[in-house]
């Protein structure tokens, strides 16, 4: 007789021990993981080759826009532009990659064209937009909006970029130090008055380029930020003042040689050098042996710059045996005063070293 439970199965789930049980929740698990993963990647691959499509084509479709906006006599500019926001500006992504697009000509564009950019930038309400992105909260986002403000020259009230003047991002700092710089019709560095954060090599770069760049009026009396609370504004400030050859703020910067912060006296040594301020040199090479090692350079340059034979010689009597880093540059300032005796004083030099060894 056909016996049934020879072929019955030979446990069950409760039966299983528990490890095994446990094993076989974990394979469940990964297995589970493994398909959301692969779906994922799959849905992700396939989102963005269809975002790219629309960006790619949008980007098409731009081109061709702007090319017959702003060159083409025929281009029926009131018509074509009610046309393309109602057909080619209803999702975020359009929005951006015209933003970007129209960023992208005007930055290669100036005169006419470039004013014809801004009108265009305005009929199409990305203004709006723009402003909403102003106040996204990420960082990035925020940098992008004002960075867009500034390149077609918005204006928008002060205090809402003012806000983002001391960000913690440099970016946004960056961005928004451009803004009232390219914007300005004078004082354009009116901003440091709010400055709070010290300013960074690159900052202080951008802000010189965008002065010489971008801003049009008349240049600021940088002497105004000699006391600000950062150094950093101090010491662009005593630098600007030399690069801007302004001659009558020289005894503005003459009590920065006593400063006890070395940032500020090298630079304020620098700067009344560049200027050549033919009473330099008698404040600085007395009190010479009482300086740090780079205050101490920076007098060498000094000398070397706007100084004699004489004034070096003054310096060297001051310079310590040990302190070879400013013999050897003394002995080369010395060759640049005296070239007839180059070989001489290389010698000499030599000799005082293997002596000294």
């Amino acid at each position: 007789m056909f016996n049934k439970d020879i072929f019955s199965f030979p446990f069950t789930l409760d039966s299983l021990p528990w490890i095994m049980k446990l094993n076989i929740l974990f394979v469940i698990f990964f297995l589970s993981l493994a398909v959301i993963f692969f779906i994922s990647i799959i849905w992700i691959r396939i989102f963005k080759i269809y975002r790219n499509e629309k960006k790619n084509k949008q980007q098409t479709l731009l081109i061709e826009f702007l090319n017959s906006y702003l060159f083409d006599e025929d281009f029926d500019k009131e018509l074509e532009i009610k046309t393309f926001k109602e057909n080619h500006l209803k999702t975020k992504l359009e929005i951006k990659v015209t933003i970007k697009e129209i960023l992208h000509f005007h930055e290669n564009l100036k005169g006419e064209s470039a004013r014809d950019l801004e009108t265009l930038f305005n009929k199409l309400d990305l203004v709006e937009f723009t402003l909403l992105d102003l106040d996204d909260g990420r960082w990035f986002t925020t940098a992008r909006a004002i960075n867009a403000l500034s390149e077609l020259s918005i204006e928008v009230p002060n205090d809402k970029i003012e806000t983002y003047l001391n960000e913690s991002r440099n970016e946004v700092r960056q961005q928004s130090q451009l803004y009232f710089l390219k914007l300005a019709k004078e004082q354009p560095l009116k901003f440091l008055d709010k400055t709070v954060r010290p300013l960074t090599t690159w900052q202080q770069i951008y802000i010189e380029n965008a002065l010489k760049n971008f801003y049009k009026g008349p240049a600021p009396d940088f002497s105004q930020w000699l006391y600000h609370d950062l150094t950093s504004v101090v010491e662009f400030s005593i630098r600007m003042i030399a690069r801007y050859n302004q001659f009558e703020n020289i005894p503005k910067l003459i009590p920065f040689l006593k400063s006890e912060n070395d940032t500020l006296k090298c630079e304020a040594i620098t700067s009344l050098t560049n200027l050549e301020d033919t009473g330099l040199l008698e404040l600085i090479i007395p009190n010479f042996i009482n300086n740090s090692r780079t205050i101490k350079l920076k007098i060498l340059d000094a000398v070397e710059q706007i100084g004699d034979y004489e004034d070096l010689k003054r310096v060297g009597e001051q310079i310590k045996p040990t302190e070879w880093e400013l013999r050897i540059k003394y002995h080369n300032i010395e060759q640049g005063f005296l070239p007839e005796k180059k070989e001489l004083i290389y010698s000499q030099f030599m000799l005082e070293k293997r002596s000294e060894i």
